[in-house]
């Protein structure tokens, strides 16, 4: 089995560290000319340094704030400067600043905050490049969310509320866009050792009154099935790399669960 992805041209975003950038490495490495973007467009600069460095020249990096439409804008532009257009569309985030955190303790702003970046954005994305890929007949679309949209945690709220709807947008658009060679899926991702991930659980262990290390082997390793966090390069960037091939060509329209069987819920 053959996976040519050379020269297709990949944006991910929230990609200067964490989830985004193991996905990034995943696509460089398997000849892709490939964006990276953040917030930050000093660390965007650094990490862009290292991956031509250790990796491939093919890659480019661009200030991208998922909640300010006005950057969104800024950074469509730049990618359309960069490369005229995206074929793989990889849409990632970080999480809300006041998460984790309960319903009764969320504010009208954290909403706002979390809608136009876990649902507003995306939409955003979707509609400047989708127009490309169809006229190029080849699209991947890929939104990573987690598995508790379908199992919703309650110190979770603002990203289990404000990025389930993505799930019904994935059906609407595969329905839409499949006869245009063009494939949309949303991840559910399980745990993976991130920065923003262990902010979070900091944050629980302190509320609880609990050390960190006991927290983590109890809520995140104990219930995973085969044993391990998982590897934002190998086993997440892989599965995206094999979905955008032709090989993956007929999967469209699907919530994929990759959490190493840790997720409580059947369907």
């Amino acid at each position: 089995m053959k996976l040519d992805l050379s020269g297709k041209r990949v944006l991910v975003t929230a990609s200067s560290s964490g989830i985004g950038k193991g996905v990034a490495r995943a696509f460089l490495k398997e000849g892709c000319k490939v964006i990276i973007s953040a917030r930050n467009k000093d660390k965007v600069n650094e990490v862009v340094k290292k991956l031509r460095e250790s990796i491939s020249p093919s890659v480019w990096g661009l200030e991208m704030d998922l909640s300010d439409q006005g950057s969104l804008a800024k950074a469509v532009d730049g990618a359309y400067e960069l490369m005229g257009g995206i074929d793989i569309l990889v849409i990632n985030s970080g999480n809300p600043p006041t998460e984790p955190s309960f319903f009764n303790e969320t504010e009208m702003n954290d909403w706002r905050y979390s809608v136009e970046m876990f649902l507003f954005a995306p939409i955003f994305l979707v509609k400047k490049f989708i127009p490309k890929m169809r006229e190029n007949h080849y699209g991947r679309i890929f939104f990573l969310s987690s598995w508790t949209v379908k199992s919703p945690q309650p110190h979770f709220t603002l990203a289990d509320v404000s990025r389930s709807p993505l799930i019904q947008l994935t059906k609407i658009l595969s329905k839409e866009e499949g006869r245009n060679g063009i494939t949309v899926n949303t991840i559910l991702m399980g745990s993976f050792r991130t920065p923003g991930a262990e902010r979070s659980l900091k944050k629980i262990a302190e509320r609880n009154g609990e050390p960190y290390e006991s927290l983590w082997e109890r809520e995140v390793i104990s219930p995973i099935a085969v044993g391990r966090i998982g590897d934002q390069e190998k086993d997440l960037g892989s599965l995206l790399v094999f979905l955008s091939t032709d090989f993956g060509g007929y999967v469209t329209g699907s919530s994929i669960l990759i959490d190493g069987g840790s997720s409580p819920y059947v369907l």
